[in-house]
């Protein structure tokens, strides 16, 4: 596609954004512009984030990404779920809490097992065994910590000196590997997300630096052109979440920065006959509709003609 004009460029700060974020999480927020961006009837519009600022100040273990809690019994007691102290956690981190955590609670139930938590960074695995040999943790539920332990939705028992181990890899990020960039008042039917087949409002899928407490910047080397459908922007509503846009990044109120290009491009003659197809199809639609409804009032009229023509001759009707 040929440019019509320069580009806008918009640098974006948090700080400066009317927020729109639930429980202070800092992921979101909206600005209005000072002129409405326009495009001309030969022109359609495009979004890029060309580079962002994040802070790494989000935790990898927390209520709100659902990941904090392990629930477990000794012998014939009956399960406790225990809650982890949210925070941005290393597998070695996590399991010194662990450990704690579960032998306070194994002291509660009498037992005063030992728990120990034994990683192997070679297979990148984790084996947790305790004094007793009796221990039954069960990883089914929704918000458990057991991607960062390496075990699959399974119920598993420690009935040995072996303990149990990983079966599956050790995964700290709990598969949150990415964030995603979204602008929620911009349409565009040309990205389109895997975990619902539908059209999305992603215009960057932003890696996680492993560093914890730093700022990263991300630089795509070739940023995505999102085709907007729209003509006219008089606001910007961003939203930082990670891959399903209910689960909100909470930045726990660091500020982040990111850049768009707003670009003008001719439209071209294979999408003018598809818009004008598409217009002439919707045109098409809706004076079908309006025939249809003209049909329904015509016929209406019809019918209270016929009614009162026939309540008339009845009246005429003299009964002997």
């Amino acid at each position: 596609m040929d440019k019509t004009r320069g580009d806008i460029f918009i640098t974006i700060r948090s700080r400066d954004l009317v927020s729109t974020a639930l429980d202070d999480n800092n992921n979101a927020g909206r600005f209005n512009l000072f002129s409405n961006i326009l495009a001309e009837d030969n022109e359609i519009l495009t979004v890029e984030l060309v580079s962002a600022t994040i802070p790494n100040s989000f935790y990898n273990l927390s209520n709100n990404n659902t990941n904090n809690k392990i629930k477990f019994k000794e012998g014939a007691n009956a399960y406790v779920e225990l809650t982890i102290p949210s925070g941005s956690y290393n597998i070695l981190e996590l399991g010194v809490e662990l450990k704690k955590l579960l032998e306070a609670q194994s002291t509660t139930w009498g037992n005063n097992y030992t728990y120990t938590f034994a990683y192997e960074e070679i297979n990148n695995l984790l084996t947790i065994t305790n004094s007793g040999n009796d221990a039954t943790f069960d990883f089914t539920s929704d918000n458990t910590c057991r991607r960062f332990l390496g075990f699959t939705s399974s119920i598993q028992t420690i009935n040995s000196a072996n303990g149990i181990t990983s079966n599956r890899a050790v995964d700290i990020t709990d598969t949150r590997n990415s964030i995603y960039i979204r602008l929620p008042n911009l349409s565009n039917s040309k990205v389109i997300e895997s975990n619902s087949g539908k059209y999305s409002n992603v215009v960057a899928q932003v890696p996680i630096e492993l560093s914890r407490n730093t700022f990263f910047t991300f630089e795509p080397p070739q940023s995505f052109k999102c085709e907007l459908v729209q003509k006219q922007i008089n606001s910007i509503s961003i939203n930082i979440t990670y891959q399903e846009e209910t689960n909100p990044v909470n930045f726990e109120r660091a500020d982040w920065e990111c850049n768009l290009i707003i670009s003008f491009f001719k439209i071209s003659q294979t999408e003018k006959k598809a818009r004008k197809f598409s217009h002439s199809l919707q045109k098409e639609m809706l004076n079908k509709i309006d025939d249809y409804h003209n049909n329904i009032v015509e016929q209406k009229q019809r019918d209270e003609e016929i009614k009162k023509y026939l309540e008339d001759k009845l009246k005429n009707i003299k009964i002997d």
